[in-house]
């Protein structure tokens, strides 16, 4: 009986690990999600615009991005001016790509680009991007950042992107995973319901539901961007995670309280284990001496069996 229970206790914390496991993966990536990338400092009186594959950054949306091929370079074409008393130097061009402030790609083009005071500088420069289509696809955010030549930002300027990649890229994976994550959570939520195994709480039960919730428009978000729906900005993705959520939170909470008998995480086995109990009458538990023999009266009126003990002749 101690071998079974101590099993089932296993089995029990192994099953609350794995219920938990996707909901703790899926919280993370929120705390990472909505912790900011760190910006650099631009300088003061500098600024550039600049046109990628024909495409200004000004205007760039969602209907009109930069278009980006992996197996032809982009062209950039740079507008800097230095509104400074002093003269700049711009030692690299960054251009990188993010999805909820996930960096996704980032290639740097050293142009030794030199800006006098007061004085407006164009440059038009190829950017090779070889490798794009294996981290990255459809619809995101890049930005393009002015480095001094001890890496310092200068400044920067952000634009739309279509990256013309692959399902198969970091990108694609990483939607993948989180649908794995988002749908093994909503199973094992929807079994523990089935089980009657929810917490008795009812805003712990709204939790179990709302990381699916937040799951779920994670997978929206990063679905619609690769199909070159819309970009995943603040403005599009930040509805797809908060009404999936709050819907998962209120279901969670409607939830009905499971029963007080069934409310248990081990096995059935395990419970008719624990409860299954010999019933032995102490009365019929006699010891018997060496030598002697139960005598049980036929003709006794009561019909109670005579346990007197007789000895042996």
């Amino acid at each position: 009986m101690t071998v079974t229970t101590e099993r089932g206790a296993r089995r029990g914390s192994l099953r609350r690990w794995a219920r938990s496991g996707a909901s703790g993966v899926l919280l993370v990536l929120a705390v990472a999600l909505v912790h900011p990338a760190p910006a650099g400092a631009d300088v003061q009186g500098v600024s550039f615009s600049a046109v990628v594959n024909g495409q200004p950054d000004a205007i760039s949306s969602d209907a009109h991005p930069a278009e980006l091929f992996p197996n032809s370079p982009a062209k950039v074409r740079l507008t800097v001016t230095n509104r400074t008393g002093s003269n700049l130097r711009i030692a690299t061009v960054r251009f990188e790509g993010q999805v909820l402030d996930l960096p996704l790609f980032s290639y740097d083009t050293a142009v030794n680009l030199f800006v006098p005071p007061h004085r407006t500088t164009s440059l038009t420069f190829p950017l090779v991007l070889t490798s794009v289509g294996s981290q990255a696809t459809g619809l995101l955010v890049a930005g393009i950042t002015l480095l001094a030549a001890d890496g310092s930002a200068i400044a920067s300027q952000s634009l739309v992107a279509n990256v013309h990649g692959s399902l198969n890229s970091i990108y694609g994976f990483f939607g993948l995973a989180v649908l794995v994550l988002t749908v093994s959570s909503l199973a094992l939520a929807l079994l523990a319901m089935a089980r009657h195994t929810l917490p008795e709480n009812r805003w712990l039960r709204g939790v179990r539901f709302l990381v699916p919730g937040f799951g779920i428009g994670l997978v929206l978000t990063f679905s619609l961007s690769a199909f070159h729906v819309f970009t995943p900005g603040p403005g599009h993705w930040l509805p797809l995670l908060i009404i999936p959520s709050a819907i998962g939170l209120a279901l969670g909470f409607l939830t009905p309280a499971p029963d007080e008998e069934q409310f248990d995480d081990y096995d059935d086995d395990v419970l008719l284990a624990q409860i299954m109990v010999v019933d032995e009458d102490p009365l019929d538990a006699v010891v018997r001496a060496p030598g002697t023999e139960i005598v049980t009266p036929t003709g006794a009126a009561s019909g109670v069996p005579d346990s007197r003990a007789t000895t042996a002749g």
